[in-house]
């Protein structure tokens, strides 16, 4: 008998089981910089919601004491003040139950032994899990959830901003374009397909790690506290401060964003806790006196950077008081995210789905490019990439489309372009009804079910990779009543005529092997598998 016919070995067994695991630890391809940076930008969006959120409540004390003095003239802001801080809270709220639940999803965390209050991201283990967001977000439908309430949230907000003349209100469409901006849930279109857009929870938190859809979700709860605080403002100048008694004036820098990315711009609107809207303020930021209340700064470079200046008020009586005020701003590395939907390993010769995305950039304005492929095509929400050259590593680049033509391209990320695994060859049947597979291993084959057998397939065995194969030909080894080996050749998967009369005529523990299965895969190429010894039962 050929050398073959042999068992697989315990060692090749284990050598196998070992090349698994080494396939498996490539998936892990994030980088521990790139987790490590989104935590360092979610304890920076802490730090600035905490600041605004001691803000606010100063706000509402100066605005409960204008109320105690004129209730009848402050009462209808105040009231809308206290709504607008419920539904705040509310949303607020719902987005940190969110949170907690993908990171107890993420660490397994058990509520029966770790309660709420000790669920934080600073403790999140899994930062680099690619699933439990989007299984949260998508199938579990928390994500439309949160959508709604967003959508609920901005709408009423974006209302009052609209302006009240009972009530004295000004129309502030700055206001009105920063809240539709920031709480845009829109849907995106499908380039792939678009009489199917990509939602918004899709947009979100597919293929997204999880400490970077934490950031997400934080930013919009830094964008729910600003949002707070300038309804509040709002109010609170429709009430005309200078007709009750205000015992603190304070000057605010208020960002839409205190993170930025290199090459994008920082936005801060610089105002006090009360103005009299009949006289303007001159403002002066880092030296210069700008025009208005929007203070821009170009961000071409990281770190960290302050700003600071006066806001001059003019009195009545001609005098002028300066406020002085001061506030940073991060600006960080963008950072593309790149991964394969198998196991971030390129097989050469078939089509491996790639989902590429850049956190707060839209799909559309990317652009991808490679080295070492034969296709690379988007499709859905994602990209097709082919590989070329086994051992040649497939180089992955990424472009943001910037405004006025400033494009910026992201370091490479690299990928290893492996060959497909072999399949395993097994014989085809059903049992009870239902389709089997006998891969030999020693085992006995019942003979009524190897009658009723097809013929010979192959697939993969305990592969994370969707690959079909197509068996050409195999040969059937019996030995006769003579002790001599007897061959019977097909040229296809099934049996022959022959070959199934050769079964039927077998008696109970016989054997006979089927052996040179040759196997064609997606990748174009045959492949000779490893023989079936079979036991006839």
């Amino acid at each position: 008998m050929s050398a073959t016919n042999c068992p697989e070995t315990p060692r090749q067994k284990m050598i196998s089981m070992m090349y698994l695991v080494y396939t498996a630890l490539l998936a892990l391809n994030v980088s521990t910089d790139v987790l490590n940076g989104f935590t360092v930008v979610q304890k920076s969006l802490r730090q600035a919601i905490v600041s605004v959120e001691g803000i606010n409540n100063n706000l509402m004390v100066e605005f409960e004491n204008s109320y105690t003095q004129n209730p009848v003239k402050v009462g209808p802001h105040y009231n809308k003040a206290k709504e607008v801080m419920k539904m705040s809270d509310a949303l607020y709220n719902q987005i940190e139950q969110m949170k907690i639940r993908i990171i107890r999803e993420c660490d397994g965390l058990d509520p029966a032994i770790v309660p709420d209050d000790s669920v934080t991201v600073e403790k999140l283990q899994a930062k680099d899990n690619l699933d439990k967001s989007y299984q949260i977000a998508v199938y579990e439908g928390y994500g439309q959830k949160l959508k709604d309430s967003i959508n609920a949230y901005a709408d009423y907000t974006a209302k009052i901003a609209e302006g009240d003349t009972a009530l004295h209100i000004v129309k502030d469409d700055a206001m009105i374009a920063t809240i539709r901006r920031n709480f845009d849930t829109s849907d995106q279109i499908n380039p792939e397909d678009p009489a199917t857009p990509i939602t918004w929870e899709v947009k979100m938190f597919e293929h997204m790690p999880a400490i970077a859809a934490m950031t997400l979700l934080t930013q919009y709860q830094q964008a729910v506290r600003n949002t707070e605080s300038n309804i509040i403002r709002y109010l609170q100048s429709a009430t005309e401060a200078g007709d009750f008694r205000v015992n603190k004036i304070t000057a605010e820098v208020i960002p839409v964003s205190s993170y930025v990315t290199r090459g994008s711009q920082y936005e801060a609107r610089i105002i006090l806790a009360a103005v009299d809207s009949t006289k303007r303020p001159k403002i002066t930021v880092n030296g210069q006196v700008i025009d208005g209340e929007i203070y821009r700064a170009g961000c071409g470079s990281l770190g960290a950077f302050n700003i600071a200046g006066t806001i001059e008020l003019p009195r009545a009586d001609g005098t002028v008081t300066p406020y002085e005020f001061s506030s940073s701003y991060v600006v960080g590395e963008p950072t593309a995210i790149v991964s394969a939907d198998k196991m971030n390993v390129f097989y050469a010769g078939i089509d491996n789905p790639m989902s590429v995305s850049v956190p707060g950039v839209p799909t559309q304005n990317l652009s991808v490019s490679a080295t070492n492929i034969k296709k690379l095509t988007p499709k859905g929400a994602g990209w097709v990439i082919v590989p070329d050259k086994v051992g040649v590593e497939c180089k992955i680049s990424v472009t943001v489309k910037g405004e006025n033509g400033k494009n910026q391209t992201f370091e490479p990320r690299i990928f290893r372009v492996k060959q497909l695994p072999p399949p395993v060859a097994y014989i085809a049947y059903k049992e009870s009804g239902a389709p089997a597979k006998y891969k030999g291993q020693g085992k006995p084959f019942p003979k009524a079910s190897l009658i009723g057998a097809t013929g010979v397939q192959a697939e993969l065995d305990d592969a994370d990779i969707e690959a079909n194969y197509t068996v050409v030909g195999f040969k059937m080894k019996v030995v006769d009543s003579m002790g001599n080996w007897k061959t019977e050749i097909s040229e296809n998967s099934n049996f022959t005529d022959k070959q199934k009369a050769l079964i039927r005529a077998m008696g109970k523990g016989k054997q006979f092997n089927i052996s040179e299965v040759k196997a064609k895969g997606p990748d174009g190429l045959t492949r000779m598998l490893p023989t079936i010894e079979v036991l006839v039962n």
